[in-house]
Formats: C-alpha cells, structure tokens, sequence
C-alpha cells in the first residue's frame, strides 16, 4: 500500500542540471582543465561530490576537497536565480497531499543549497521530511538516505515509492526494498532499467496518485506505461 513518495532533488524536483554544469565547467576552467571535456555522464550518474572532484582533479586531500567544494557552491550560487521546479512538480506535490501519500526529499546535495532550493521554488511546505547528504553516513548507490527518510515519516520500505534520475539512486533505493520511478529522457532509460526501476518515466503523469500507487502494488519492474517516455526531457 503506498503511503509515501520519496523525490531526489536535482534533476526531479528541480531543473538544476543545467546549473550544475555551468557552474562544473566554470571550476574546472579554474582548476586549469579544458572545460569542454566534462564528463557529463558521470556528472549526472549520482556520484556524491567529493568523488566527482577527485575524477576530475585527481587525488586531493580533505582541505583541497573542501576549498573546491566551497567555489562549486560559490559558483552554482552565481546562476541559481535561473533555478525552476521540474514541469508537473507542484501539481504532484499537492496532489499526493491531497490524497494523504507523505512526501519526502532525499539528496545527496548539502543541507543548506538543499533548503535554499526549495524556498526560492517555494515548496518548503510540500515535503514533510528533508533529508540531506549529510545526514547518513554513505552515499546513494548505499539506501542509508532512503531508509532514513522513511523512518523519518514513519513508513516501511514495502510503502515507499522513490523517483530518481540516477543509476546510483535508483540502485539505492532498490537496495532499500523500495520501488522506484525513473525520471530521465529517453536516451538514458535503458540505464535506469537496468540499475533496477520498476518504470521510467520522462514527465510526470496527470493521474500521479493512481500512477505512484501502481507502481507501489507492482511485483516486478514493468513494462513502459502510457507516461513513460512521451515527452523527453534534456539532462
């Protein structure tokens, strides 16, 4: 029986891929690397940052990782007022409210961009539990950020539905016992089939508390419904 919806933030709940990337580009310009050889794929595979930066820089110590972690938020910060709700968000948001199914964020973004994102977005109040990188000790494809948010809403993992755009989110959510909902477009489907979806959608359907409680009653990954894939979304 569904009883909560768990969201990933960037890429689900906010359109902020596009911001991440500038403000990527923008640091490895400054760490003396040709930004036109960003790895987008891994960019946007769920890695947490430190990881990220290590791909790119290489080995860093705890200082140099903090020092460039502190100008990747500096620099996302320089184009967040371009920040906007993924299409469909709110209206599913309210929605699952109104239908009494809890909402939860988890990300593996920092507290702080965290809630700083969904004031300007203002959905603040559509999410009953924010849990962030932070909070657990190992990041997602581990389901530690999961299962935290379900205990915080006081649910089991048999009631939870996850939407993820990531192969390491989905693989953590999956290792949760939860059922989960890919959001991608439809050139990167096939990766989150395969780390484990029950579906994969690319925009959310109009009937979402019906969808979302499908998915929670469905045994095994299912086939691509009428939602899944009509209206690719860019990454």
């Amino acid at each position: 029986m569904l009883k909560a919806v768990i969201f990933d933030l960037d890429g689900v709940v906010a359109d902020s891929h596009p911001i991440h990337e500038i403000a990527w580009r923008a640091l490895l310009g400054e760490a003396g690397l040709d930004p036109r050889t960003i790895d987008v794929a891994f960019l946007y595979a769920g890695h947490p940052r430190r990881e990220i930066l290590k791909h790119y820089l290489g080995e860093l110590s705890e200082e140099e990782i903090q020092h460039w972690g502190r100008r990747k938020d500096e620099l996302y910060e320089l184009e967040s007022q371009n920040l906007k709700a993924k299409p469909g968000i709110p209206r599913v948001l309210s929605e699952l409210q109104m239908g009494g199914i809890a909402c939860a964020l988890a990300t593996s973004a920092g507290k702080k961009r965290t809630l700083e994102s969904l004031r300007h977005l203002n959905l603040q109040s559509s999410f009953s539990v924010v849990v962030a990188g932070e909070d657990v000790k190992r990041a997602k494809p581990a389901p530690d950020i999961f299962l935290l948010a379900a205990q915080n809403l006081a649910v089991s993992s048999s009631d939870s539905v996850v939407v993820e755009d990531s192969v390491a989110g989905v693989q953590a959510a999956v290792a949760g016992g939860m059922k989960c909902v890919g959001f991608t477009s439809q050139e990167h489907c096939a990766e989150l089939y395969a780390g484990g979806a029950h579906d994969v959608i690319s925009n959310f359907p109009e009937e979402s508390l019906r969808y979302f409680q499908s998915i929670a009653s469905s045994r095994a990954p299912q086939k691509p419904t009428e939602y899944s894939l009509t209206s690719p979304q860019g990454r």
